[in-house]
C-alpha cells in the first residue's frame, strides 16, 4: 500500500496580474463538492425502491485552505485582488513526492481573516472551481 504524507504539498495559483507561483505558509487544504450528478428517475410503476441515474454532468466543487496572512504577498494578495476585480483564478496541487500536478480554474473566491491575540493572523480562502480538476499523467 502506498501512502502519501501532506507535508511539501504545493498549492500555486495565478490571477489577472500575477503568474503561477506557491501560495506560502498553507497550514492545510480541503477539496469538497466533487462529484458526478445524479437525477432522480423513479417511475409511479417502479417498485419500492427509489432509482436514480447518472445526467452525465459532473460538479467540480471546491477547494479551501487556510494560512498564515502576510497581505505583501503576491500570492496571498491574488485573492483580496480578485474579490475587488473578479476574474478566473488558475492553479494547481503538487503532491509530495509526485511527478504529476493537478490543475484546476476557480470563478469564485471567498476570503475571510482570523485575528487572535495567542496566535498569527490567519486567512480563510475557498475557490469555486469552473469545472472538474485535471489529472496530468
Amino acid at each position: 500500500m502506498s501512502l502519501m504524507i501532506g507535508k511539501g504539498t504545493i498549492l500555486k495559483t495565478s490571477g489577472a496580474t500575477t503568474t503561477l507561483a506557491a501560495v506560502a505558509q498553507v497550514l492545510d487544504i480541503s477539496m469538497s463538492g466533487q462529484e458526478s450528478e445524479t437525477y432522480d428517475s423513479t417511475t409511479l410503476d417502479g417498485g419500492v425502491g427509489k432509482t436514480y441515474a447518472a445526467t452525465g454532468y459532473s460538479e467540480g466543487g471546491s477547494l479551501e485552505f487556510s494560512c498564515f496572512f502576510d497581505s505583501s504577498l503576491a500570492g496571498h494578495q491574488v485573492f483580496t485582488d480578485t474579490i475587488a476585480a473578479p476574474a478566473d483564478i488558475t492553479g494547481s496541487l503538487v503532491w509530495t513526492g509526485a511527478t504529476t500536478e493537478v490543475t484546476f480554474t476557480a470563478a469564485g473566491v471567498g476570503f475571510g481573516a482570523d485575528v487572535a491575540m495567542d496566535d498569527g493572523v490567519k486567512a480563510s480562502v475557498s475557490l469555486k472551481l469552473t469545472g472538474l480538476m485535471a489529472h496530468d499523467t
